[in-house]
């Protein structure tokens, strides 16, 4: 099911099927701002992560000791419905809840709960989980949000190059150190994530190219409180939340050419290369007690 949610600026739709927006409009142009989820390229708009984000090696955690099998990506709050708890004509409130899909992987009583609302400035995006066991359980949680990229609205002969990624304090950029294929390299304690230096011309700034990222570009230890894709040629901006998140990942379509780029903050990271696949050894997770809730922001502010 769909949901439509709209205010005098801006229109956007949400599917209670991973509460994932499926488009997000500028009205007074008809500027779409989200990717069009074109299967033949990568079928998804701006999936959740959930209770953990990009790769789980082997396809499995043990966690208290029991094998919990998984897909080779981000959870499974992306493939589960979820129940609409509120809606009202520029706000939807989704929940997820423990189930017999999700105990059998993840042994936790919980809520993922999911509130959009539209404002003068963009797209407010809130993510809570709420520990309702009586133990307290580790988890990660991150979002993978598709920006179009050149947009339907852009002028003639706008390429993917006319843009670039900004982070907005500026700074000169640290990278995670990853394989190939996408999983943690480590410090020789088998427990930090390796880093180096990003070297960018311009600090703060990645170019966008027609060659694309492979597996993404993995980026920690900044201050930056949001994460944006600029337009070079009319300066126009669109920015998602990194306060408060520790890692964001930068990723692009590697079937064909890029159409696309994902800005995505994360609590969480990948399996380490050398993984022993316990879940209470997986760095990067967060640990909520009972009774308690983790709250995330992920707003997306639209400047043109």
């Amino acid at each position: 099911m769909n949901i439509t949610i709209e205010n005098s600026k801006f229109k956007a739709e949400i599917s209670s099927f991973g509460a994932e927006i499926q488009h997000f409009i500028k009205k007074d142009d008809g500027t779409e701002l989200i990717w069009n989820g074109d299967k033949s390229v990568w079928g998804n708009h701006a999936p959740i992560l959930f209770p953990f984000v990009a790769r789980c090696l082997g396809g499995y955690f043990m966690i208290e000791g029991k094998k919990c099998e998984y897909t080779k990506n981000h959870g499974f709050a992306r493939n589960l419905d979820t129940k609409v708890v509120l809606q009202e004509s520029s706000k939807v409130v989704f929940e997820l809840s423990d189930s017999e899909d999700t105990s059998y992987r993840f042994p936790y009583k919980f809520s993922l709960i999911t509130e959009y609302e539209l404002t003068e400035n963009g797209l407010n995006w809130k993510m809570t989980v709420k520990n309702n066991d009586n133990k307290p359980f580790r988890f990660g949680i991150g979002t993978h949000t598709a920006f179009a990229c050149p947009r339907n609205t852009d002028a003639a002969g706008t390429e993917i190059s006319d843009y670039v990624v900004e982070f907005e304090k500026k700074e000169a950029l640290t990278g995670v150190k990853c394989t190939p294929d996408g999983y943690i390299i480590t410090e020789a304690d088998g427990k930090t994530p390796g880093t180096f230096v990003y070297g960018e011309a311009e600090k703060g700034i990645v170019p966008l190219t027609a060659e694309g990222f492979g597996n993404g570009h993995l980026f920690g230890k900044y201050s930056s409180e949001w994460v944006g894709l600029r337009n070079k040629k009319n300066n126009s901006l669109i920015s998602i939340s990194s306060k408060g998140f520790p890692y964001c990942m930068i990723w692009q379509n590697v079937n064909g050419a890029p159409q696309f780029v994902c800005i995505e903050p994360w609590h969480g990271l990948p399996d380490t290369e050398n993984t022993n696949h316990i879940w209470e050894d997986k760095i990067g997770l967060n640990e909520v007690q009972p009774g308690k809730e983790f709250v995330s922001q992920q707003n997306i502010r639209v400047e043109f």
